[in-house]
């Protein structure tokens, strides 16, 4: 990924839009961005990260503190950028959750935004654009972090954090989550099997108590010693016994219900038969009250046939006066209309004749259209002249203005063309400008790096003389401690006999001959140090011996340096100082000449930087000159056009008004409407006459209709009238009734209360008389002297017994039940139970082996595999960090086991040359730090693109560190970003060190201000 456009507006301290564009370095990939503290320098790398990731680069930044303080509420706070990768061209364009302007103007909550423009389409969901753009650069945001943008505060993160540390960042890095999520799954496999086996246990001393009831002593005795299977085969040997006992009895107990059944069928039957007979001898008793309602019902009927009758007759003399009255109301009705026709016949035939004359009055009124249509025709026709009159006048004054306007444009025409002159001689000015500044380049660099070259040897001389003195010390002081030494042990062996017999002990064997008898012991000529005293000066004299090698070891290796030194600048070191004196002033000279052509060059650019505003103003009248000509081609054509028909209307106004003579529209149209109103009145009222006098001729045609039919629905009444009479006497006749007879009809109600009570009697009789003679003929096989007493007595003996024989059946089943459960429970458990076990010990040796134990060093899988990386990554930072140290320091990963049971593996120590040890990088200053910071950094770098061949890794932006570097280490800091200039990628550093102002030719210069900060490219 590579940027080539920054555009940010109201974002962090800048207030206004600022746009960098990247483009302008060409090949100085090297840049520098510098400024004042909290000025905003950090925030340009915000908003790349921003725009790519959807966060800020350093981890103390939020998205809802991105929108300046500086700027107002009608202020949009977003990012825009343009980047490169692969060949490939994107823009992506965001902008945080803020308040801001709405499309009314007023100020709303804004909603986060995301536009990432890539191959002709624009993505515009935030997940989605994210997704992508990641994808694209097959790097997530914490890769990113460590790869491409070191942010402040995490530079030396990778550095100095700890193994467990290392291996979060690497897992993000190098994806490793799926190893990490193995070890987790093991981990959770083989607590969970230990679990579900303690959890399998327990269960099974659920189930032991299932059949801890049971009355038997051996399997009391396998439940009490948790022997499980020989509780399983003790319960399967009870099963088979209780079973078949189980089964005798169920015998026993069919036998005894049948028996007791019989009983108490017996019973029943001689109870039914005492009862029906008492129910017979009650239902001969109610016979006599039965005749009597049925006597009473049949009055009833003959009382309501009567009546029936009776409301007939009364029926039939009511519908002859209806009638009777109906034909009367029709005559005197038909009278009424016959009157009211007569009376409208006179004003019809007055309308009639005034509707006959219609035609007459319409033929006037289609003459005076005729006129009317003549008059609209000639209005409209006035009307078009004067707007034809019109054009004419505005096409004159739009000739005019154009014009004036074209006049306008070719004086415009003319600047341009002087002001491109002007541009194309700056252009040969910066070619020649630009030459003379890639020469002046070259020889600044090559100043610098002979200055460095003279730093390092004014370095090498200081140290040489502090090494030397130093040797010499040294020298003499092994010197000394070396001839003591000596001494000391030619002392020691010339009295090494008396040392020996000074040991000796009485009646004890002599270490050198064997003897127990003593009687000369030797005698030592003088005092000598003890064991522990020669010792302790032999290490002493080593320890100095030591010293004194790497002294010598250091000055050589110094002075070797200083003659590499001395013939690369081709001097002897007695003019070194003459040397470094001229080169100074060479590099003061080039330095200058190196500003001078810039400052021609910015003045020079400027004036370049205006030709393609000037092309596009020089296209842009071209462009209006010939609108201008085609517009007025059309004008001219419109004005002709409105003169020709101007002539023409205005003679066809003349001829018209002639023919029509002083008529006018008004006058006409109110003729035409007083004739339409005649027409109208005289329609109506002929209608309206005509429509009377045909109803009321219909009503007159229904009236003498309804007379004949009223005349005989009359006679046709009499005559039922006289017939339902008659009827309704022979009724009376025949039933022996007088008039009144209502006291013989019984309520409804009653009436069915006494049906219901017949035949509720008849139906019981018939059933009782049935139901008696079965049970007569089902008693007869019975021993006469079995009665209902008897029966219960053998009953009630019958039912202890089955009673009784049931308790033990049911004791036996739950029993069987018990151990039949226990036995199933048992089996299961311990079943699943020896397959849990064997699981857990299978995945708790796998957990272990891939978490990493006290065995394995307490590396895990993930960190093994990581270490790998890790072993690359050390080897490609070691390329750099020795070339930054002069070969003295070289990064080691920590094997050792160290102390405890945290992670181990991926922990980092240094090697010192200078001394030959081993320590921890912690130990490093603070500018050596950032050296292993820059080295390690760029070495995860290498391995990152080495190993995924999709990712492209074309940037870095390192924001720390340069200020704790000493001139040397700054020197070989920028030699190892200048390898990477040179391999084409794009470096950006922030930092405050004034050095790196004259070393880094290419800025972004960021200045702050009370109204907030800006920012811009120098070159």
């Amino acid at each position: 990924m590579r940027p080539l456009r920054l555009e940010i507006s109201a974002f962090g301290p800048y207030k206004e839009k600022i746009v960098l564009d990247f483009k302008q370095f060409q090949n100085q990939t090297l840049f520098l961005v510098s400024g004042p503290t909290g000025a905003g320098k950090t925030t340009i790398f915000d908003a790349i990260a921003y725009a790519l990731y959807d966060v800020a680069s350093g981890s103390s930044r939020e998205k809802d503190t991105f929108k300046s303080q500086f700027s107002t509420e009608d202020s949009v706070c977003y990012v825009d950028l343009e980047f490169e990768y692969n060949g490939k061209a994107y823009r992506v364009r965001r902008s945080p959750a803020q308040t801001g302007p709405g499309k009314s103007g007023k100020i709303i909550n804004l909603l986060a935004d995301v536009a990432f423009y890539h191959d002709d389409t624009v993505t515009t969901k935030a997940r989605d654009a994210n997704a992508e753009i990641e994808q694209l650069l097959s790097l997530n945001y914490e890769q990113f972090k460590q790869i491409v943008m070191l942010p402040q505060g995490e530079f030396k993160k990778l550095l100095e954090s700890n193994s467990n540390e290392k291996e979060t960042i690497f897992r993000n890095i190098f994806g490793t989550e799926i190893l990490k999520s193995f070890q987790e799954e093991l981990k959770e496999k083989a607590k969970s099997l230990q679990t579900q086996a303690t959890s399998a246990q327990d269960s099974l001393q659920t189930a032991y108590s299932f059949a801890s009831g049971i009355s038997d002593d051996s399997l009391q005795e396998a439940l009490t010693l948790q022997d499980t299977e020989r509780v399983l085969v003790r319960t399967a040997e009870l099963l088979a016994a209780l079973e078949e006992e189980r089964n005798a009895k169920e015998l026993q107990l069919t036998s005894l219900r049948s028996q007791s059944q019989s009983a108490s069928d017996t019973i029943k039957l001689l109870e039914d038969i005492s009862q029906l007979e008492a129910r017979l001898k009650v239902l001969e008793e109610e016979e006599a009250s039965v005749a009597g309602w049925k006597e009473q019902l049949e009055r009833h009927e003959q009382a309501v046939k009567a009546e029936e009758k009776r409301l007939l007759c009364v029926a039939a003399a009511t519908n002859k006066d209806v009638k009777q009255e109906q034909a009367k109301h029709n005559d005197g009705l038909l009278e009424q209309l016959n009157q009211a026709s007569r009376a409208k016949k006179p004003a019809f035939k007055a309308a009639e004749l005034a509707f006959s004359l219609i035609p007459g009055l319409r033929e006037q009124v289609d003459a005076v259209k005729e006129q009317e249509k003549q008059l609209i025709a000639l209005a409209k026709k006035e009307k078009e002249l004067i707007g034809c009159q019109k054009a004419c006048d505005a096409a004159r004054q739009e000739l005019q203005k154009h014009a004036d306007l074209k006049q306008a444009q070719k004086g415009n025409q003319e600047h341009c063309r002087q002001k491109l002159a002007e541009v194309k001689q700056a252009q040969k000015d910066v070619a020649i400008i630009q030459d003379q500044l890639s020469a002046c380049r070259m020889n600044v660099l090559q100043s610098e790096q002979i200055h460095k070259r003279i730093v390092q040897t004014q370095k090498l001389l200081d140290e040489q003389l502090a090494k030397g003195a130093r040797f010499l010390i040294l020298e003499k002081e092994y010197s000394a401690i070396d001839q003591q030494f000596k001494d000391e042990t030619l002392l020691y062996n010339r009295n090494i006999a008396g040392i020996l017999a000074e040991q000796l002990v009485g009646g004890e064997a002599c270490l050198v001959c064997g003897s127990t008898d003593h009687p000369a012991p030797a005698q030592k000529t003088a005092e000598t140090l003890s064991d522990q005293d020669r010792e302790q000066l032999e290490k002493k004299r080593n320890q100095v011996y030591a010293d004194y090698q790497q002294a010598t070891a250091q000055l050589s290796g110094i002075r070797k340096q200083l003659a590499d030194l001395f013939d690369e600048f081709a001097v002897p070191a007695e003019n070194f100082e003459i040397y470094k004196q001229e080169q100074k002033a060479k590099r003061d000279r080039e330095i200058a000449s190196e500003k001078t052509l810039l400052l021609e060059m910015t003045a020079q650019q400027k004036v370049i930087d205006e030709e393609e505003a000037l092309i596009k103003q020089q296209n842009n009248i071209e462009a209006n000159l010939q609108e201008i000509d085609q517009n007025c081609l059309t004008l001219q054509k419109t004005l002709h056009l409105n003169e020709t028909l101007s002539r023409d209307l205005l003679a066809d106004i003349e001829q018209e008004k002639q023919v029509l003579g002083d008529k006018d529209l008004a006058t006409v149209q109110k003729e035409i409407l007083q004739l339409n109103e005649n027409i109208e009145t005289c329609t109506n009222e002929y209608n309206k006459l005509n429509s009377e006098l045909t109803e009321l001729e219909k009503r007159i045609a229904v009236c003498l209709a309804n007379r004949t039919t009223y005349a005989a629905q009359v006679e046709e009444a009499t005559t039922a009238l006289l017939e339902a009479e008659t009827v309704y006497a022979n009724v009376l006749a025949a039933a022996g009734l007088e008039e009144p007879f209502n006291q013989l009809i019984l309520d409804k109600s009653l009436c069915l209360e006494i049906q219901k009570r017949i035949r509720s009697h008849e139906d019981d009789l018939n059933v009782t008389l049935t139901r008696l003679q079965d049970l007569r003929i089902s008693a007869a096989t019975l021993d006469p002297n079995q009665t209902i007493v008897s029966c219960a007595d053998q009953k009630v003996r019958l039912d202890d017994a089955i009673r009784e024989t049931e308790e033990q059946k049911d004791k036996l089943a739950g029993d069987i039940q018990m151990l039949k459960k226990a036995a199933q429970e048992i089996a299961a458990i311990y079943k699943k139970q020896q397959q849990i076990i064997a699981d857990y010990q299978k995945y708790r040796t796998l957990s272990d082996i891939a978490n990493g134990t006290k065995e394995t060093d307490y590396i895990s899988f993930e960190r093994y595999v990581l270490a790998i990386y890790y072993e690359e990554i050390i080897e490609a930072a070691n390329l750099r960090f020795q070339q930054m140290t002069n070969n003295r320091y070289l990064l080691l990963r920590k094997e050792d086991k160290g102390k405890g049971s945290g992670a181990k593996g991926l922990d980092l120590d240094i090697f010192d040359h200078y001394t030959g040890q081993t320590r921890s990088v912690k130990t490093l200053s603070g500018g050596e730090s950032f050296k292993a910071s820059l080295a390690l950094a760029l070495g995860l770098s290498d391995v990152m693109q080495s190993r995924s061949g999709g990712i492209q890794i074309d940037t870095l932006f390192i924001d720390e560190g340069f200020g704790s570097l000493d001139p040397e280490s700054l020197d070989t800091a920028i030699e190892s970003l200048f390898s990477l200039n040179s391999c084409g990628r794009l470096v950006g550093i922030i930092s405050h060190v004034e050095e790196l102002k004259t070393r880094i030719p290419v800025h972004i210069e960021v200045d702050r201000t009370a109204e907030g900060s800006s920012a811009k490219i120098i070159l």
